[in-house]
């Protein structure tokens, strides 16, 4: 499982530099970024391997960012074939599991793996009929 931080910064030139050095330094490696901008303030949101969360939280706090969301997102992989993530979502979706954010974690020919932001990640193997 992996885990994924919502970091707030200002919307200011070198930021995502920082944030990015400060994880560096701490040894964490990002396994996904998603960022956007919006009234003045920056929204940075990282996926770290679920083993480096607490060390990727006080690197992140050391340099005085707010992290203001913090939770465990589903790995699932699926075949690169189309319509397999519709079939996956569908089934999260018919065991009333909302997914709430998405990330490429990584792809091969064969495969896509996904990391799904979910509520309650024991409904959502369960959905999807993992343990």
């Amino acid at each position: 499982m992996s885990v994924e931080l919502t970091i707030k910064l200002p919307n200011r030139a070198g930021q995502l530099g920082a944030l990015a050095g400060a994880l560096g330094d701490a040894g964490i490696s990002m396994r996904s970024i998603a960022a956007t901008t919006g009234g003045g303030a920056g929204t940075v949101y990282i996926v770290v391997d679920d083993k480096d969360a607490a060390k990727a939280r006080r690197a992140i706090k050391a340099k005085k960012y707010r992290i203001s969301g913090d939770r465990k997102i589903v790995e699932v992989r699926l075949a690169n074939k189309p319509g397999t993530l519709a079939r996956a979502a569908n089934r999260l979706g018919k065991n009333k599991v909302n997914i709430e954010s998405a990330y490429m974690l990584g792809s091969s020919k064969k495969s896509t793996t996904l990391g799904l932001g979910v509520k309650d990640a024991r409904a959502a193997k369960k959905a999807l009929g993992r343990r």
